[in-house]
C-alpha cells in the first residue's frame, strides 16, 4: 500500500508539473464559449440554455482526448530506458501501471468537476441530475483510460497509440451525432443513442435533467430518469467488458 501510494503521489506530480493538461480544460471551455456565441443565446429562469446543451457533449468528448495523458506517462515509463529500472525494481511492473492509471482516471475526472464548475458559475449552465452527470463522468473517464491500457498493451509505437488516440476520440463524436448529423435512418440512430458511448453519456445526463427541465425553452422532452438509467447501464456494462478484455491483453504480454 505504501509503495501504491508513494507511486500514486509521484504520478500526480507529474501530471501538474505538464502545465500542457490544463488546455484539456481551457480548449473545451473555449468550444463551450464559442457555440455559445455563434448560435443565438437565451435563457430559461436564469440558465444560459446554449451553454447548458454544449456543456455535456464537449465535457465527455475531452474525457477520450485525456487518454494521450497516460499514454504519455506510460510510454516514457514502459517502453523507454525506464523500463530496465523498472523491472530490476523489487515490485511487480503491474504495481508500477496501477498507480498511473488510478491518477490519470482521477486526474480525468477533475477535469471533468472543474469544466462543470466553470460551466455553472461563469456561463449559467445547467446542470440536471448532479447524481447522474458525476456517475456519467466517472463512466466515462473509466472506459477512456481502460481503452488508453488497451492500446498501451496492444501497440508498441506511442506514435501510432496517440495517432488512434485521435481517430477514436473524433470516431466517437461523428458516432453520437455531434459534429453533424447521421441521418434519420434506423441504423443511424440506433448508432448514435446505443452504441457511441459519448452519445450514450450525453444521452443520459439530459434525459435526466436538460430534456425535460429546459423543454418550455428547446423545444424537446423525452427520456426521463428511466432512459438515463438505461444508458448509464449500458455505459456501465461497456466499462466492464473493456476491463475483462484489458486485464486478458495484459496477462498475455505477461504485464
Amino acid at each position: 500500500m505504501n509503495h501504491f501510494l508513494l507511486t500514486l503521489n509521484y504520478s500526480f506530480r507529474r501530471l501538474f508539473a505538464d502545465k500542457a493538461v490544463f488546455l484539456l480544460v481551457i480548449i473545451p471551455m473555449g468550444l463551450i464559449v464559442i457555440n455559445s456565441l455563434a448560435t443565438d443565446p437565451f435563457a430559461f429562469e436564469g440558465y444560459n440554455v446554449t451553454a447548458s446543451m454544449n456543456m455535456p457533449a464537449f465535457l465527455l468528448a475531452f474525457q477520450f482526448f485525456n487518454m494521450g495523458i497516460m499514454l504519455h506517462f506510460l510510454y516514457h515509463d514502459f517502453r523507454g530506458d525506464m523500463r530496465w529500472r523498472l523491472r530490476a525494481a523489487p515490485h511487480s511492473v503491474l504495481s508500477f501501471i496501477l498507480p498511473v492509471f488510478t491518477a490519470s482516471w482521477l486526474f480525468s475526472i477533475g477535469l471533468g468537476l472543474l469544466i462543470i464548475l466553470l460551466s455553472a458559475v461563469f456561463l449559467n449552465a445547467y446542470l440536471g441530475n448532479l447524481l447522474v452527470l458525476a456517475a456519467v463522468i466517472v463512466l466515462i473517464s473509466l472506459l477512456a483510460n481502460f481503452l488508453a491500457m488497451l492500446l498501451f498493451l496492444l501497440i508498441d509505437k506511442f506514435g501510432l497509440a496517440n495517432t488512434l488516440v485521435y481517430v477514436i476520440s473524433f470516431g466517437f463524436m461523428i458516432m453520437s451525432g455531434f459534429m453533424f448529423p447521421l441521418g434519420d435512418s434506423a441504423l443511424a440512430e440506433f448508432i448514435t443513442t446505443h452504441v457511441s458511448p459519448l452519445g450514450l453519456g450525453v444521452r443520459a445526463i439530459m434525459y435526466a435533467g436538460s430534456f425535460n427541465d429546459l423543454s418550455p425553452a428547446i423545444g424537446i422532452t423525452g427520456g426521463g430518469m428511466r432512459q438515463a438509467l438505461i444508458n448509464m447501464g449500458i455505459l456501465a456494462a461497456a466499462t466492464a467488458a473493456l476491463a475483462c478484455v484489458t486485464i486478458l491483453v495484459a496477462r498475455w504480454r505477461k504485464i
